[in-house]
């Protein structure tokens, strides 16, 4: 029997069957490499895995996560001082150029 399959005619046959078997049985072969992966960190974690993460980065890096708002009163504060410093600058601008004497 060992001499059986340690011969080449053997080899070719198994070859043959093997690929007989592989057109036959497998016309198409899907993978996973082609589907897009999920945009969502926790969409497959069970309730409470998002708290446990954030405790865990705070563990490690040492410092904590500030949940902080901005109320509209901020809002408006900030886009006061951001139009005060714009013009400002276009102010120092108009002043430099009119004293080049540019047109």
């Amino acid at each position: 029997m060992n001499s059986i399959k340690n011969s080449t005619k053997f080899d070719s046959i198994v070859k043959e069957l093997a690929s007989s078997l592989f057109r036959n049985k497998l016309k198409e072969i899907t993978t996973t490499a082609s589907i897009d992966t999920y945009q969502t960190p926790y969409a497959f974690s069970k309730k409470g895995m998002k708290k446990k993460r954030k405790k865990n980065i705070e563990k490690q890096t040492g410092y904590k996560f500030v949940d902080e708002a901005l109320s509209n009163d901020d809002l408006k504060k900030i886009k006061k001082e951001i139009r005060k410093e714009v013009s400002d600058i276009l102010f120092d601008i108009w002043v430099k150029r009119s004293s080049w004497g540019g047109k």
